[in-house]
């Protein structure tokens, strides 16, 4: 039997007379890991009694870092539905590209990162293949298709995970290229990805099908020469931690979102003191242990493999990101998605103090 382990380089252990059951890419395991709390995913009703107590047990025993009430409360529900590609930037077939553009492709739901690798998506131009990166924006948190943050901050231009693929040179003018990507995508929750519609196609002898996306670069040059080094408008500095606690920041003291790790007799404090910019500091980047959903607090330069990341987010019905335990920070609403911004910038530029 294969499993797909979700946490890399752990080590399980399945209870004596438990039965580790697969679902999806998630299953039922111990309670241990290295002298840790960690668990897999499988919906109660299969579990056999033993392994239904060791995952309770679990759950009465593990703290959560955040903003939050410390709860046992779990997202255990299965995948519902597959993902979906459900708008993409260019559009399938776009004339007059910009030699510059990054293709991103909106997706239904999250996508768990560690589902893809490079070479799920090629970008060609007749036999020529382009150097590329594929990435995942875990929240939509650049313009589409453009390496600068959104114009529009009161919500997401796409309500999922966003997959991008950068080139890494501008694409030739007037050429058409053709982008082709493996239906390797996973959803946070176990989720397939569809491949039903005109998009996905099967070539002949391959073994599943392909997301095809065509464009055509426009021909016509720019007529402003490239800036030389040195010249143009420097780009803004990058946000520091100290700027997420100045005034109006989402870790500013005035503002009673995060309260609770303002307070220290309060049990989220001790588990992430949000007091000064030094403490946080700490707290957030001091420790590469993982948490609950097999991440490190902050993993800097990469906001989609963040923990505090995911802590900040909801479901749709309110609750936590399905693997996170206990309730979403802040606890009483939503963060705003500008303010959700300000903390992905601060992580994708590297996480300065």
């Amino acid at each position: 039997m294969r499993v797909n382990i979700a946490t890399q380089g752990a080590k399980w252990r399945v209870p004596r007379g438990a039965t580790m059951t697969p679902f999806g890419r998630h299953f039922c395991v111990d309670c241990a890991m290295e002298g840790r709390g960690c668990w897999g995913y499988a919906p109660p009703e299969v579990l056999d009694p033993v392994a239904t107590r060791c995952a309770a047990a679990l759950m009465a025993l593990v703290t959560v870092p955040g903003c939050t009430r410390v709860t046992d409360r779990s997202r255990f529900e299965g995948p519902s539905e597959e993902l979906e590609i459900l708008a993409t930037t260019p559009q399938p077939g776009e004339t007059g590209v910009d030699p510059g553009i990054r293709i991103d492709l909106c997706m239904s739901g999250r996508i768990d990162p560690r589902s893809l690798d490079e070479v799920d998506a090629t970008l060609s131009s007749g036999n020529a293949i382009m150097d590329s990166e594929l990435s995942v924006q875990f929240v939509p948190w650049l313009e589409p298709g453009k390496d600068e943050p959104p114009l529009d901050t009161r919500g997401p231009w796409c309500d999922g995970s966003i997959l991008s693929i950068q080139p890494q040179a501008e694409l030739t003018p007037g050429a058409q290229f053709r982008l082709r990507m493996r239906p390797s995508a996973v959803g946070w929750a176990g989720e397939s990805l569809s491949t039903e519609g005109p998009q996905w196609l099967t070539s002949e002898g391959a073994d599943e099908p392909r997301y095809v996306l065509e464009l055509t670069v426009d021909p016509t040059p720019s007529e402003e020469p490239p800036p030389l080094p040195g010249e143009g408008d420097p780009p803004p500095p990058a946000p520091t931690l100290r700027d997420l606690f100045e005034a109006g920041g989402p870790f500013d003291p005035a503002r009673a979102q995060c309260s609770c790790h303002l307070d220290p007799d309060d049990p989220a404090s001790e588990l992430l003191d949000l007091s000064e910019p030094t403490r946080a500091y700490h707290d957030l980047l001091g420790s590469a242990r993982l948490r609950d959903t097999g991440f490190p607090m902050v993993a800097p330069r990469d906001s989609s493999q963040s923990f505090l990341l995911h802590k900040l987010l909801r479901e749709d019905d309110g609750d936590a990101l399905f693997g996170v335990l206990g309730d979403p920070m802040p606890p009483e609403a939503p963060l705003p998605y500008a303010d959700q911004l300000v903390i992905i910038q601060w992580i994708e530029s590297g996480a300065a103090p």
